[in-house]
């Protein structure tokens, strides 16, 4: 095993990044505007930016309706992306080129998939031609969707996790026999990696948890 350090439940749970509300809010607007974002906190030092973190994002995973869904789905986004403002514009397609009525329609059933049949059935009807297929979104987003889908505390094993080019890069620069591409990949390589951090996990104990050994790649980026 490579010695990354897996941080405490409160070290992932507390990590977030400025936005600014505006940014997105021209896009998606109420029913579908969690008005829960209008209530982040707001940066002191930065007039009109508000900061979330993932115990934000998972406070909107308790609504199970389409509308709930898309108010989800859009916290992953807003948290990200954080400040990147240029890219906005593009990850909001996701919101504006596919009627947010089955957008929501599809969310709700790949969450439902994932509490009956696992994470990596939700994540294989989430890939491109599948019946979940959202337009513009990928696996670095809908991963985020299902890992805050699944809630604080998931119940399916093993744990739906956010696998992107970042995480995808430490288990290629930290584990022999791991040569991931930055982005496409298959159920079968989700699910290898979702068992790997369940694994680690397990072996160094509580209160290490999937969740921080994902962390923990994130941050051991090369």
């Amino acid at each position: 095993m490579p010695p990354l350090h897996i941080p405490s439940e409160e070290e992932v749970l507390g990590q977030g990044f400025a936005f600014k509300p505006s940014w997105w809010h021209r896009y998606v607007e109420p029913p579908w505007w969690p008005e829960a974002l209008d209530r982040l906190p707001e940066v002191t030092s930065r007039p009109g930016y508000r900061r979330i973190t993932r115990r934000d994002v998972f406070a909107l995973s308790v609504d199970p309706t389409p509308e709930g869904r898309v108010g989800l789905l859009l916290g992953a986004y807003i948290w990200g992306t954080g400040e990147s403002a240029f890219l906005v514009g593009r990850r909001v397609r996701t919101f504006t080129r596919t009627p947010l009525e089955t957008v929501g329609k599809r969310l709700v059933n790949a969450a439902d998939l994932m509490h009956t049949a696992g994470p990596i059935a939700a994540y294989e009807s989430l890939l491109s031609r599948q019946d979940n297929h959202v337009k513009f979104m990928g696996p670095a987003f809908f991963t985020k969707y299902l890992y805050y889908a699944g809630g604080l505390q998931p119940t399916m094993q093993p744990q739906p996790l956010i696998l992107d080019k970042f995480v995808a890069r430490a288990l290629n620069a930290n584990f022999d026999g791991w040569a991931l591409r930055d982005n496409g990949w298959s159920g079968a390589t989700y699910g290898r990696y979702i068992r790997l951090a369940a694994e680690m996990a397990e072996q160094e104990g509580p209160p290490a948890t999937p969740a921080g050994v994902e962390f923990a790649l994130f941050k051991a980026r090369p």
